[in-house]
């Protein structure tokens, strides 16, 4: 009974212990060849794009142990990876029992020893850490690396630099507003009491422009009617309509009233407007489409008054090297601009007949021009541009004219009518500052021309009186001048500008032009103001402001007195027709009280 109570303890205690060798960690020693799993971790973000090694089967793995490391740390740096694999199997044979058997599942599997492992080179380690086979760096001197395959990429056709001839306003506000109400008028010396309604609606790339003006004469009682009378009639309400902005998208198309046209850089066509009456406004139509950057067309027509064939204006443009990427080069613009007027539009008289221009009939001009980007950092922009015109303004009724008139001793018709032309070359300077909160554009651009030719000749002038534009070539002289332009804003708010075209010796046979204009929207939220004013054929700088047959005026100002109504005053220096067919200087005013609407 005895014996078989003893053989029992011994029992309990031998499966005792081999519990405790399950349950002890020491009891496993897998740890002393299996590394940490946050060792592993880190070594493989380390050697994560390093050459795989190979562990041959004669090595006995790292002992993580203390003894292990003192036995082994401060290895030379010269030793070799034979020599610490020596050492850690002496460690080894040294710290671990002799008798213990490993399970056969926890003995680590031998790589395949590469052929070319012999030939590398020893590696060295530094001698406050113990050197692990694993991570042993391989000498990679040997082994190239693969190329890297440059990607190409894709031709970019656009200009780098914006265009200064969008201006500085940087497009379409996108803003809407309707401005109208009960107007109190003078027109021409009669007195007209009625409405208005001005809406400016802008979604997206579309803006239209209206103004209906309906007005009472209080003398005879009648509604006044002029401005649906004659040519487009009831489409002069039209004020424009706009898809895109110029110069900053592909597609731009303004149909109505044109103001402040420049074609190309202005050599033959700038500061062009159609509409110099109040109430016979004309629909015109401006455009510039261009594809990718390289090529485009440009152009105007000045009035889609069916009883004529008006000014035409044609300018296709290419930039041939936008496809390189190199700044300056990549921007040349180079085009050519083709001019026709026939303008025989019917004016009526009082006599109930029609007149006609005389000179107009068979009005030619040609012009080719370049501009490129010169310099183009966050503030600051310079463009430079030349230009070359010919007019050919002898054809239909000029010659006639002019072999009815006797020449004067010394005059430029004694020696007969040349066609002239002209070149000119400027630059133009753009400044913004502080991320577009203040920005000016500053243009000067020196002219020279031959006799019978004056530059930007399809001003806004010609429209005032086409045959006495006409006519004013077989005066003038081969001259030499200036043109400068200054336009700006200030918070996007306050856009100011003008411009001077003078040469250098003013007269009669070389006049000068001055252009202003403003506008400012809600300062203060109190006060909106528009305004233009241009006059041309300037002898002497002593008159540039007087009011007179060779002006024109535009003013509005608004007076808001909440976020919906407002008191303004629209007032006009503009043209009516005269009795004789021609047009005449009228004073329009217009106060009124009604809405005005922003959203």
């Amino acid at each position: 009974m005895r014996l078989l109570i003893l053989s029992f303890l011994v029992t309990l205690l031998f499966s005792s212990d081999l519990i405790a060798q399950k349950n002890d960690p020491y009891s496993d020693y897998s740890h002393l060849w299996q590394e940490d799993a946050s060792k592993k971790k880190k070594k493989s973000k380390k050697n994560r794009n390093a050459t795989e090694i190979v562990i041959p089967q004669d090595t006995i793995p790292k002992q993580p142990t203390d003894s292990l490391q003192q036995q082994t740390a401060s290895p030379d740096s010269t030793q070799s990876v034979d020599q610490v694999n020596s050492t850690m199997l002496s460690a080894a044979n040294d710290s671990v029992p002799q008798q213990i058997t490993m399970p056969a599942d926890t003995i680590p599997q031998s790589k395949p020893v590469p052929v070319d492992t012999a030939q590398q080179s020893p590696p060295t380690f530094p001698t406050d850490t113990v050197p692990s086979v694993d991570d042993a760096p391989l000498d990679t001197t040997t082994q190239a690396e693969p190329e890297k395959i440059k990607e190409k990429k894709p031709l970019s056709l656009e200009p780098v630099a914006s265009d200064f001839r969008s201006g500085t306003g940087g497009g379409a506000s996108g803003t809407s507003t309707v401005n109208g109400g009960v107007t109190f008028t003078q027109i021409d010396g009669q007195y007209y009491a009625g409405l208005t309604l001005q809406p400016e609606l802008s979604i997206w790339k579309i803006g239209v422009g209206l103004n209906v003006p309906i007005l009472f004469n209080i003398e005879d009682q009648s509604f006044r009617s002029d401005i649906f009378k004659d040519g487009v009639g009831l489409a002069r309400t039209i004020t424009y309509i706009r898809y895109g902005v110029q110069k900053q998208d592909p597609v731009y198309v303004r149909v109505g009233e044109l103001n402040g046209i420049m074609i190309g850089f202005g050599g033959l066509i700038n500061n062009y407007t159609n509409s110099t009456s109040f109430e016979k406004r004309k629909l015109g139509l401006h455009y510039d489409v261009n594809f990718k950057g390289l090529i485009g067309l440009e152009g105007m027509y000045s009035d889609f008054d069916p009883t004529s064939s008006n000014l035409l204006v044609t300018r296709p443009y290419i930039r041939p090297l936008s496809f390189l990427s190199i700044p300056i080069v990549r921007t040349l613009e180079i085009g050519t601009t083709f001019v026709t007027d026939n303008d025989q539009t019917k004016r009526p008289t009082s006599d109930s007949t029609f007149k006609t221009n005389s000179l107009t009939n068979g009005v030619k001009a040609f012009g080719i021009d370049a501009g490129i980007n010169l310099l183009s950092v966050p503030f600051v922009q310079i463009d430079a541009f030349l230009n070359y015109g010919r007019l050919d303004l002898g054809g239909g009724g000029l010659n006639d004219s002019i072999s009815q008139v006797t020449p004067e001793p010394g005059s430029i018709l004694e020696t007969g009518f040349q066609d002239g032309s002209g070149t000119s070359y400027g630059v133009n300077f753009r400044f913004n500052f502080i991320a577009d909160l203040l920005s000016t554009d500053i243009r000067i651009e020196r002219l020279n021309y031959t006799d019978n030719y004056l530059p930007q000749f399809f001003d806004f002038s010609y429209e005032l009186n086409k045959d006495a534009r006409i006519w004013s070539t077989t005066s003038a002289a081969s001259r030499s001048g200036i043109y400068g332009s200054l336009t700006g804003h200030i918070l996007q708010t306050i856009h100011l500008g003008g411009s001077l075209m003078i040469p250098d010796a003013i007269g009669v046979e070389s006049p000068a032009v001055i252009q202003l204009n403003a506008s400012a929207e809600r300062v203060a939220d109190k006060f909106s103001l528009q305004g233009s004013y241009l006059k041309g054929n300037l002898a002497n700088l002593s008159d540039a402001f007087k009011l007179d047959e060779r002006s024109i005026t535009k003013v509005r100002f608004i007076y808001h007195m909440n976020k919906f109504l407002a008191a303004g005053l629209d007032y006009y220096w503009a043209f009516t027709p005269a009795a004789d067919g021609s047009f005449k200087a009228t004073r329009y005013v217009s106060p009124y009280f009604g809405l005005s609407i922003q959203f």
